[in-house]
Order: structure tokens, then sequence, then C-alpha cells
């Protein structure tokens, strides 16, 4: 007897330091044991909790909420589905963790499904912020049995079946239950996914009380839908999925809709005036407005380019890069792409010299053109910007990348500024950083150039044998006309495609360039990063050109302060790939007339 009673004892103590609620030993009272009045009082806690979680939060967890964040967390868990729009640096990622780790706790037997457009960016929530605040938190700490964050697997387990997970937004996702849904970023989960794959997941809480058939007069709890977004344009499906939830909230419905910009970042000292002046001074106008105004980018109201025409286009996830300063020494560029038969490179730039004024930017692109039945598909690889360069910079960069893409063909416009770069490129480029020197470059004989223009241009080239690879354009209003309609049927044909959003190019250069990028030098993620953030400048550009008729022709214009460098870039380098798909198309012995003049801009 005294045997038993010292292992009793032992076992006890064993536990008495257990996180684990469970098996923790507390002085229990049995059911039978349990007043009416006290079950009654334990149901209003747990019915009070449920509809106030951010007394829930304060109370039991002992985190401290602003006061936008108890409304926020508060509306959260009175709706079945929510709707969040938020600006940058206000904590969303963090919020969200939060009130999933309420939702658990407060609804036992609860599955909780995180959805990203990438298993890293979900990954986030649980391996930085539901884990900080398990290390912080006591009471948070007690709930929790397990948290597993990898690269393949993020989840929370709690004492009481509640569980935490994240998932890709992809076809194999399939098979997954949930009784509360997050889609963190909704705005870069593809819709068709969303509606046939994710919100599948939904199912009722298994609670005992559903067995019972004398409680099948109480309706089931609904499954809950979380989305969280940061602010993107009009044209995405996101933008009409938050008008609907706003209406089925003003009309009463189960539905919920909270939005912040920086204001309230400032006001809570979670972001200064200072940080925020400067990144204004650095981003670019649509970017600032949409990340930290909150406010949604639309197309100018007589826009010639559509958001639709780019948006299924951005499927490019590998960037190509020029040779990096560490890269100097080798011999070939190790972020080069592989060729493909048939396959033409070519450089486009449109150049400026003066800084501060508003289109004064030169513009270096690279685009790969792959054959096709139809004529070339364009693919713009790569895009940098620069700012009151002299020519003698701006000649030794274009030779730079020209090298390192290892392309056929140089786009130039050379009016203006232009025409010195021209002059700077017919000369041997020597280039004392990498030790090498680049060939002299001219005009080239073509079609689309004239015979006089060829003739000026070649006297103007001093260098004896150089390489004739230069397509000059020098646009008038006619000229530009027919580029920007040229363009703009190729973007309808879907011929182009683009570089993914950096915040979806983020988890995969993560992954591909994980020996390299050091999270703690930004200077070598913003280099990964560049040609994703060009790219998303450059459609901004276009969608926000207005289109008039001047003396019968299209003349694109820009909002006031805003600029279009990239744009025309992109499309002088269209221009001169409309030759070239007359070329391709004849050699394939598509000859029809109607459709090569469909091709090519005459």
């Amino acid at each position: 007897m005294v045997g038993k009673i010292k292992n009793y004892s032992q076992e006890y103590f064993k536990n008495t330091r257990s996180k684990n609620l469970f098996q923790k030993p507390r002085v229990m009272k049995k059911e039978k044991e349990l007043t009416q009045e006290r079950k009654d009082r334990l149901k209003s806690w747990v019915t009070f909790y449920r509809l106030n979680t951010h007394r829930f939060v304060e109370h039991y967890f002992g985190v401290k909420l602003y006061p936008f964040q108890i409304v926020w967390i508060w509306a959260m868990g009175i709706k079945d589905k929510f709707f969040t729009v938020a600006s940058r640096s206000i904590g969303k990622s963090w919020l969200i963790g939060l009130y999933a780790i309420v939702r658990c706790v407060l609804y036992p037997g609860s599955t909780v499904v995180i959805v990203s457009s990438t298993m890293a960016q979900a990954g986030i929530i649980i391996g930085e912020k539901i884990q900080s605040l398990n290390n912080n938190y006591p009471n948070i700490a007690r709930e929790i049995l397990s948290i597993t964050s990898g690269q393949n697997k993020h989840e929370v387990i709690f004492h009481n079946g509640s569980n935490i997970v994240v998932v890709a937004s992809k076809e194999s996702a399939r098979g997954h239950r949930a009784t509360f849904i997050i889609v963190e970023e909704s705005r870069l989960v593809d819709k068709d996914i969303l509606d046939s794959i994710i919100k599948p997941f939904a199912y009722v809480r298994p609670t005992p009380y559903n067995q019972n058939i004398e409680y099948h007069i109480i309706p089931p709890e609904e499954a809950k839908e979380m989305h969280i977004t940061s602010a993107h344009f009009v044209s995405g499906w996101w933008y009409k999925e938050a008008l609907i939830t706003i209406k089925q909230m003003l009309s009463g419905k189960d539905s919920g809709f909270f939005v912040t910009d920086y204001l309230t970042a400032i006001h809570h000292r979670i972001k200064t005036v200072k940080q925020v002046e400067n990144d204004k001074e650095t981003m670019e106008e649509i970017p600032f407005q949409l990340e930290y105004l909150n406010i949604p980018a639309g197309e100018a109201g007589d826009a010639y380019f559509k958001m639709s025409m780019f948006a299924k286009n951005r499927d490019i996830k590998k960037a190509f890069y020029p040779q990096r300063k560490d890269e100097y020494n080798k011999k070939e560029n190790p972020f080069d792409i592989q060729r493909i038969e048939g396959e033409i490179r070519l450089i486009s730039c449109d150049v400026a010299t003066r800084a501060g004024r508003s289109n004064d930017l030169t513009i270096i692109s690279c685009i790969r053109l792959l054959p096709t039945s139809v004529g070339y598909h364009r693919e713009l690889y790569y895009m940098e910007s620069h700012s009151g360069k002299n020519t003698v910079f701006q000649t030794l960069r274009l030779k730079q990348i020209y090298f390192d893409f290892n392309a056929d063909y140089i786009v130039l416009d050379i009016a203006n500024a232009g025409i010195s770069i021209f002059d700077q490129l017919g000369n041997i480029t020597k280039d004392d950083e990498r030790n090498i020197e680049y060939e002299a470059m001219t005009v080239m004989k073509h079609i689309g150039i004239s015979d006089d223009v060829y003739e000026e241009l070649s006297r103007r080239t001093l260098a004896i044998n150089a390489k004739e690879n230069i397509f000059p354009i020098s646009a008038s209003a006619k000229l530009n006309s027919e580029i920007a309609v040229a363009f703009r049927d190729k973007l309808k044909k879907k011929m182009f495609s683009f570089l993914v959003e950096e915040t979806v190019a983020d988890g995969y250069l993560m992954k591909t360039y994980k020996k390299i990028i050091d999270n703690d030098d930004i200077t070598i993620k913003a280099f990964f990063l560049h040609p994703y953030i060009q790219t998303s400048l450059f459609i901004n550009e276009c969608v926000n050109l207005s289109m008039k008729l001047e003396a019968g022709y299209i003349k694109l214009k820009e909002p006031d302060g805003a600029r279009k460098d990239r744009y025309t870039c992109v499309s002088y380098a269209n221009y001169f790939v409309g030759f070239l798909d007359n070329d391709l198309l004849k050699e394939t012995g598509n000859t029809d007339e109607e459709f090569l003049n469909s091709i090519m801009v005459v």
C-alpha cells in the first residue's frame, strides 16, 4: 500500500510543471458534482470570449492590443467571412497568427488552414509569428503541444485537438479539410485554384453535440473564411471579391471588412513619419499608393493598355541577371539562361542623361525571342534604370549587358542623347573593372532602316569593321502611333511573357539562391529582386497611359509626374521584332499577306 502511494506521488509531482493542461495535476470536479449555476457560468464565459475574442486575447493570453487591433480581431471573431486590405508594416501577418491561435483554443478540434501562393510566404506566419507568440506568452505556450516549421511542412498542434497547417495554392493541395480557411495575400492566389480546390476544404467542426439528435434543432457551426491582402490593381479578382464582401456586410449578412493605411502605423509608432517620407522619395507613385495609402490602382479612364493584358502573362520565375562585381573573374555569366534552337536575343535602350525630370531615365531591357508557328514569343527577362549618368557610363553598361546576355541585336532610341550613345558604341570600349574590351558596333542594314539613315549612321561610326547589330529608332508622331498599335496587338495575342510579381519571386529566390542570398545583407537580396520590381514598374506605366488622337495618330500620355520610359523601351523592341516575325513566318511558309500585315507594322 505504501509503495502505491509513493508511485502515485512521483507521478503527481512529475507533471506539476507540464505545459500540457491535460497532464498537469489539478483538483477537478466531476460533472455530477458541478452545480447548474457553475455550468451556466462556464457557458457564459465561453460564449462571452467567443463573441469578444479581443477580451480573451488580453485577459487570458496577456497580449496587449492597439485599439485598431481590438476592433480588427473582434470583427474577425464574429463574422464567418472576413476581408482585410492592409497597408505595409501594419502587422497583418502577426495578427493572422494570433487569431488563428485564438480560434484553435476557443474552438477545440478546429483545423485552420493558411493558404498562400507559396508555402514559404504562409510559412512565415508559423515559423516567425506564432513561434514568437509561443515564446513570449506562457498561456499561449501551455495550449500548444508542438510547432513544426521546415521547408516542406509548417504545422501547429494544440493539446485540445486543434491544429494549424500551411498549404500552397496548387493542384497538389487537394484533400485538405478546414474549419477555418485563411488566404494570405489573396490577390496573388489563382482564382480558379481558390474556387475549385481551396474553398472545398471547408467542413463543419466535429463537435460531440453534433452527434446528439437532441441538438439538431441548433444550426451547425459554419466554417470560416478570411482573406488578407495588400491593395493592388482594380482589375484583379481580389477587388471584386472585396466589393462583394462590403456589400454583404452592409446588407446585414455575416461578412466583415477591415482596412488600414500608413497613418494607423504612424499613430501607433509602428512606423515613423521619417521612414514613410524616405520610402516615398525612393518609390514610384503607384507602388506608394498601393503599399502605403492602401488605395487600389485603376487603369486610366481612357487607358490604352489594360491590366488584364499583363496579369495572366506574368509567369516567368527565373530572371536573367548581368554579372555581379564579385563574379567578374569568371569567363561566363553564372546567371545566364541557356538558349534554345532558333532563339534570338536583343537589348533595347531608351536613353536619357539628365536627372530630376519626370521622363528622364535610361532604361535597358533584355528580351528573349522564342520561335513559334505564329511568330516570335517575346519574353522580358531583365530591366534596369539609370538617372543622370553620362554617355560614357551608359555605353559601357549597355555593352556589359549585351555581352552578359549574349545578345544578337541592340534596339536604340537615337533621338536627343541617344545619338551620343550610338557614337560611343561605334568605338572599342575598354572595361577596366572586368579587364576586357568590347568590340565596336554600328547600324545594321535592314528593310526597316532607310538608305539615308543607314548611310548617315555608318559615316558616324569611327571604328573599322564594326559589328552591324544596332537597329536605330527616331520616333515621329506617326511611328509612335504604329508602335503603340503593334505593342497592344501583341499583348492581346498573348505573344509577351513577363516576370512574376516580386512577392511571388521572393519565395522562389530564397529557394533557388539560398546559398547566395543573405538576409542580413539587403544589397544582395535587392540585386535578385530588382528585375521583378522593374517589371512591375513597367506594367504600372503602361496601364496608366491615356490615349488620345492627334492629327489621326494615337498619342499616349502619362499622368502628371509619372513616367513612360519603360514602356518606350519595350515597345520599341517590339516594333523591331515585328520585322523578325515577318522573316520567320516567310521561312515557315506562312505567306498570307493579311496575316503578315497583322504581325508587322509597316
